[in-house]
Order: structure tokens, then sequence, then C-alpha cells
């Protein structure tokens, strides 16, 4: 079973890094720290020189939770249009409402910006309590992609058995994607435990910097060389 690789890239120095390796597709984010937020457009720029692999750009006004006033909706429908018309290739999103069910007027909107672009309902999945219900939705919606985020805060193994659960469900209507607390020495009993057929991970190092004593995060060509060799790409 080919499994498709995607790399959460926060920089260009992440794009430069591995452009020349087998990766099948990158996930464009700003303040990667804070989980993620919308990409900086720039960077799409300078990133579409660099690779022709698929980019998704990350579509999130904030931290925190993923239940968004008419204003910050407003301002991530700009974000989406300036995007989508710098060349991104999707867009990794989540929107909810206060009952931590999808937003579906919100979802709609952004399909009709999107057009045929691909859209990636992110790990604001991870917040919904009735998951099957939500991807059952999001598959009548035509999304294509949904990121589980979960293996990195939950018990390892009732995650892994809930992505399987959903799997053998969802899995020929849409792409599940785990990611988060995604390594080395894991991937392949993920792969195998749930059958998924992506997998979404960072591969990072760690750069402190001797002059301000902060640290950053960087992706790793040898963790993401030694994942493709796991996966014999």
């Amino acid at each position: 079973m080919e499994v498709k690789l995607e790399i959460c890239a926060g920089s260009i120095h992440d794009f430069e890094e591995v452009q020349d390796l087998a990766v099948d597709r990158f996930e464009l984010n700003s303040a990667v720290e804070l989980g993620g937020l919308s990409a900086d457009v720039e960077t799409l720029k300078a990133a579409k020189k660099i690779t022709d692999k698929p980019i998704i750009a990350m579509l999130r006004c904030r931290p925190g939770n993923f239940i968004y006033s008419l204003a910050e909706l407003k301002i991530m429908y700009a974000q989406a249009a300036k995007l989508i018309e710098n060349g991104a290739d999707g867009l990794a999103f989540g929107f909810l409402n206060k009952n931590h069910q999808l937003d579906i007027e919100a979802i709609k909107h952004l399909k009709s910006i999107a057009k045929d672009k691909e859209l990636v309902f992110h790990r604001a999945i991870d917040s919904v309590d009735d998951k099957s219900e939500a991807l059952t939705r999001l598959c009548e919606l035509g999304i294509k992609r949904c990121l589980l985020m979960g293996l990195a805060s939950e018990d390892f193994k009732i995650c892994i058995q809930r992505i399987a659960r959903l799997q053998k469900e969802f899995g020929t209507k849409i792409e599940l994607m785990p990611g988060g607390g995604v390594k080395e020495d894991n991937i392949l009993a993920i792969i195998e435990k749930t059958k998924v057929n992506n997998i979404h991970g960072s591969f990072k190092r760690q750069v402190i910097d001797p002059k301000t004593l902060e640290g950053y995060n960087l992706v790793d060509r040898k963790r993401v060389e030694q994942v493709l060799k796991l996966l014999q790409k």
C-alpha cells in the first residue's frame, strides 16, 4: 500500500531542506509553535518557486479553539482568496459552531472561494464529540481529506483504535490523515494498525540561537530521509 507523506512546513527553510526528497505534499503554516496559523503569502510565493509538490496552506487566524466570530471568518475568507490567488493548491481549515459541531454555512462559503482547490479539514475534528457524524457531513460537502491530531495528546492506543475504526468506516469516502506525534519509531505501527494511506508529520529539530537563547524548530532532513526509508519511497 502506497502511503503519502505530508510535511508540515513553517518556513522557507523547511522547503529548501527537503524539496528534493520524495515527500508527496507540504502543509504551509506560520507560527507552528502555536499549533499552526494562517500561511504567509510571501512564504507561499517563495515556496512555489522551490518545489512543484502540492502546497496546502493553513487557514487559521488565531490559536485556541475553532469557534470563530463573523469578523474572524471574514478575515479568513480574505486570507483564503489571497492564498488561492498566489498559488496554494489547497487550504487546511476547521470551522466549528458554539456546540463544537461543523459550521456548515462557513464551510460552504469557503468552498465557494476555493472553487476547485482541495479543502482539508484539520484538527478541529478532534474537538468534535461525534466524529462519525462530522465525517459524514464532510463527505457530503465534498471535503477530500481530514487531519486527526490526537496522537501526541491522547492515550496512543486509544487514539489508534479510534482512527482505525473511522478508517474502516470512511476510508473509501475521505482520506484520513493521522498527525501530531508521528515519529520514526511509531509511523509503521500507525499505518499497520489504522490502514491509512496518508501521514502528516513535522519531523523537526530544535535550534537555539546563541545570542538570544531563543529556540525555534526546523524540519530535519535526516529525520525525513529516515521516514522515507521506512516507507520505502
